[in-house]
């Protein structure tokens, strides 16, 4: 056994070290050590098995002295391994950039052999329908180990957590001691040391680059806050802690099916906060989320007291409720909840690896940060050991109560035309162990809404929708992640309204609406009332139908537009370079009925021999497509005719670098590069002078930080001049958020769109313009008054000359400002299109967006507004949205065009593409770069 190692040792240890590292040359090599002063041990009085190494034997220095890189991980997770029977190295799915993900799991020896039968039967728990009796539940509940996973790491450059990790897998598989040996008895604990190690090496390369010799305390130093976009996203800088449910990225997919596979009763989600913070746990503070488990309170409580007593042992500050919230559950400590776990979230005050002057003049260091996290899964730890029954007692009634409900709600999808859609939701699904049903004949439901707040008392759905019924093991989180239109407690909104006014700011940390079935777009419907229809179990999604039919046409061929798979084969194909046509008008031939969008692809414009390329295209992207033997059409636009206008591969450059929002430009550039297969060029913002444009035919400027006159004092006079000559020869500009702003201050002089802000003063011009839109729509031809008398405008004109008095300006300012301070924050807001303008095509009349903005914009010709928010009555699917704020987007602009000499301006009022899932807006995204350089601007002939 390993002698113990107390106070005095490792303080001894660490002055030879630290004497070491000053004594040499070069970057300081334990910055995370303090300079002087007594080091506490991880474990005091700790004995050890002296055949499992320590941390730093393998990685060569202690926990604490600085962070540890990936390979010098996995080079101890892989060491622990092969040392301790008692430990399990398990791969659970690979990043972006190629580095493997794992988890460790650490038990007692007896527990180890019986792994594969303990995991069954924990299983059997967690869906009491396969429990033959409660006799038998009893039993389980009286043998079976708790599972705890400790999730560390999400964030890349929240560092001590991935250390604190590595220590705590040294203690439990080396510690002799009783406590150690206790926690291995009683519980499976899955430690998963990293979650995006992408994140981590980024910001530790950064660190790196920016660290000197002398360690610097100045939290300020670009050794300690790196450089856009930092290490907090993955590959393509999503931030990973928002893709628990929407599983858009390799590292979620892979973990969530580790996570489910296991069922635990407890989830760890160790974070890290501001440097001059000092320590966060749960419980959190309201507004809570009604669909999590009914004990949860009760465990927060239960699992504080051991973690505050753990802390107070040291006189360690810590807080908390104070700004954590339980309402959106798309964190790791949220979404666990929902499986039917006690999930807890840490926040520690971060040193990026190294030492901090906080404002009391105290010295933080990285040791003591990675010991605070390790002492902190200890208690955790230690409090699940000793509830072990009562944990997996509460975790068996809730999934009872789940199962065998009093009252279920039921979800209904139909395919409808974008089946792709669809599918790929259902994918979402079952990837999260959803149960989903398909219907096998056509059936009646009744007291239904839909996503649109549309009631219908009753309605006949077609065989083969899908339906998902709250009554299933993930009850809470089918709940969730589904429900249309979740509202904020009116408890909570009193205490928010009242902040706000006093200018305090909002209290929400989160969007307040997410709901899956809206960002997708879904045809969707819910029901609490029961149903009656013959279903079949959805293990495997059936793919969309793909295949060339009649391979032989005469003429061309034609694949219908809307579905992410027609993108999907259409940015290939002109990646190679065929030439292809978008119907701008519906037509029907050779029998079939095509919308428009619908490409066509003619014989006589591509290569020969193309139709067998066509054919491997449409099983690779799974679309059908169809050959047409002529270009006369029974209906509609003739297929030679000027009705298809001719696409223009993209080269599209991407604005990145700060002030941009990273997540914003991560979600544009992963959509292009990873989901479309589009070459891209990301371009430096601050290099913007020098760039040659003309390279490019889309540029694309994401939302920034600090609103759009960031954009302005990064472009300067003369960037922006230089932007809008490259648009008046022919580029298309795509803004999004406040890159949209930028493009509408009048300051800059580059789009027609209006600010409404700015404009309060002659607002009545676009009440003007959109009323005369609005007629224009609903227009009834009177002959009588249009071919004989004229009186209508006679009348019209004369009702307007008797108006008298004009709107108070102060009052119209005041409302403005109002509105601004009750902003959308994260609503689901109603967004109608023009389906008939390019934009439009294949997204539907209407489409949900997520709108968290303090812009409004207003326009009027000659710019075209193709998505317009909803009145106020129809505005609000989901989420807060105060009065005044309905009052100040109702029927504004979300999407415009506008031409700018050969060129146009596409803006968009929100990032469409949220987080990566929010599919339905995504569609219009797409077609903004699929058909804009070939639909909205002139590109010169060659000759």
């Amino acid at each position: 056994m390993r002698s113990k190692k107390g106070p005095a040792f490792l303080s001894f240890v660490f002055s030879i070290i630290f004497c070491s590292a000053i004594s040499g040359s070069g970057i300081h090599p334990t910055p995370g050590l303090p300079l002087s002063g007594e080091i506490l041990p991880f474990f005091p009085n700790g004995t050890y098995d002296p055949k499992i190494p320590a941390p730093e034997e393998i990685v060569g220095f202690v926990m604490g002295a600085k962070p540890c890189r990936y390979e010098q991980m996995t080079n101890y997770l892989t060491t622990l391994d092969q040392s301790s029977a008692e430990v399990i190295l398990r791969e659970y799915g690979e990043t972006y950039e190629g580095r493997k993900l794992y988890y460790l799991i650490i038990s007692s020896s007896g527990n180890i052999t019986r792994l594969d039968q303990l995991q069954k039967e924990i299983g059997l728990l967690a869906d009491p329908r396969k429990i033959t009796s409660e006799r038998q539940a009893k039993e389980l509940i009286e043998k079976l180990p708790v599972v705890a996973w400790m999730a560390y790491s999400i964030h890349g450059d929240e560092l001590s957590s991935t250390d604190a990790a590595l220590q705590l897998a040294y203690q439990l598989a080396a510690g002799t001691d009783t406590l150690t040996n206790k926690l291995k008895e009683n519980l499976i604990i899955v430690i998963d040391p990293l979650q995006n190690p992408d994140g981590r090496e980024r910001i530790l390369s950064q660190i790196q680059s920016f660290s000197g010799k002398i360690v610097n305390w100045d939290a300020q130093t670009l050794e300690h806050g790196g450089v856009w976009p930092w290490g907090r996203g993955n590959h393509y800088l999503f931030d990973l802690n928002r893709d628990w449910f929407a599983l858009v990225h390799p590292e979620s997919r892979g973990r969530i099916k580790a996570i489910l596979d296991w069922n635990p009763q407890v989830l760890v989600d160790c974070h890290e906060m501001g440097a001059f913070d000092t320590y966060l746990f749960s419980p959190p503070r309201e507004p809570f989320n009604p669909f999590m488990i009914s004990t949860i309170h009760k465990w927060w409580k239960k699992f504080a007291q051991d973690q505050a007593k753990a802390f107070d042992q040291y006189g360690w500050s810590y807080y908390t409720r104070e700004w954590n919230e339980e309402w959106y559950p798309g964190y790791g400590s949220s979404w666990s909840i929902f499986l039917g776990a006690v999930g807890i979230l840490y926040e520690q005050a971060g040193v990026s690896g190294s030492q901090i002057k906080k404002p009391d003049k105290t010295i933080l260091t990285y040791r003591e940060t990675v010991h605070h996290q390790f002492l902190s899964s200890l208690a955790n730890l230690t409090t699940a050991a000793n509830n072990r029954r009562e944990l997996l007692n509460d975790f068996y009634q809730e999934k009872r109560g789940a199962v065998y409900p009093k009252q279920a709600t039921t979800y209904i999808f139909v395919p409808g035309e974008n089946e792709s859609r669809t599918t790929q939701f259902i994918q979402t699904m079952l990837k999260q162990n959803i149960e989903v049903k398909r219907a096998q004949k056509d059936f009646t439901a009744a007291d239904l809404t839909d996503i649109w707040g549309d009631k219908y008392s009753k309605k006949t759905f077609p065989k083969g929708s899908y339906i998902i019924s709250s009554a299933q093991p993930l009850s809470h989180l089918v709940k969730a992640i589904l429900e249309f239109d979740l509202k904020v407690p009116s408890d909570f909104l009193k205490t928010e309204r009242l902040e706000l006014e006093k200018g305090k700011g909002t209290r929400l940390y989160e969007i307040t609406s997410w709901s899956v079935p809206l960002a997708y777009n879904l045809v969707a419907y819910r029901t609490d009332r029961s149903l009656s229809v013959e279903t079949v179990p959805v293990t495997e999604i059936q793919t969309v139908p793909a295949k060339l039919h009649n391979p032989q046409a005469g003429y061309g061929y034609v694949l219908s537009w809307g579905s992410f798979n027609s993108a999907l084969a259409v940015a290939r194909l002109l990646e190679k370079d065929f030439k292809l046509r978008v119907a701008e008008k519906p037509f029907k031939v050779d029998g079939k009925q095509f919308q428009p969008g619908a490409i066509l692809l003619r014989r006589s414009e591509n290569p020969a021999g193309f139709a067998e390329v066509l054919e491997e295209f449409a099983q690779q992207n799974g679309v059908e497509i169809w050959g047409v033997n002529t270009a006369l059409a029974e209906d509609g636009a003739d297929l030679g005719g000027g009705e298809f206008e001719l696409l223009q591969p993209p080269k599209i450059g991407l604005l990145a670098n700060s002030p941009i929002d990273f997540t914003n430009f991560g979600a544009i550039w992963h959509l292009l590069d990873q989901k479309l297969g589009l070459r891209i060029t990301n371009l430096d913002i601050a290099q913007f002078g020098g760039l040659d444009l003309s390279l490019y035919n889309v540029m694309v400027f994401p939302s920034s930080w600090g609103g759009g006159g960031e954009y302005s004092r990064q472009l300067g006079k003369g960037g922006i001049a230089k932007l809008k000559s490259w648009i008046e020869n022919g580029g298309t500009l795509i803004v999004m958020g406040s890159a949209s702003a930028f493009a509408s201050d009048t300051v800059n002089g580059l789009s027609q769109i209006r600010l409404k802000d700015q404009v309060l003063d002659s607002l009545e011009i676009f009440e003007s313009a959109l009323s005369r839109l609005e007629k224009a729509e609903r227009f009834q031809i009177d002959s009588l008054d249009l071919w004989e008398s004229g009186q209508q405008e006679v009348e019209q004109k004369v009702a307007a000359e008797k108006a008298t008095g004009k709107p108070d300006q102060q009052m119209i300012k005041e409302a403005d400002k109002r509105g601004i301070l009750f902003m959308p924050r994260g609503a689901i807001l109603r967004v109608e299109l023009d389906k008939e303008h390019w934009l439009g095509f294949g997204a539907g009349d209407k489409v949900p967006v997520l709108a968290y903005t303090s812009e409004a914009f207003l326009s009027k010709e000659p710019a075209l507004t193709v998505g317009r928010f909803a009145d106020q009555a129809r505005l609000r699917l989901a989420g807060l949205l105060w009065p005044e704020a309905r009052s100040r987007w109702a029927k504004t602009s979300y999407l415009t065009r506008e031409g700018k000499g050969k060129g146009q301006i596409i803006l968009f009022a929100t990032p469409p593409n949220f987080r990566g899932y929010f599919a339905g807006a995504e569609q219009l995204l797409i077609n903004a770069f699929i058909f804009g350089p070939g639909m909205g601007a002139e590109i010169p002939r060659e000759w």
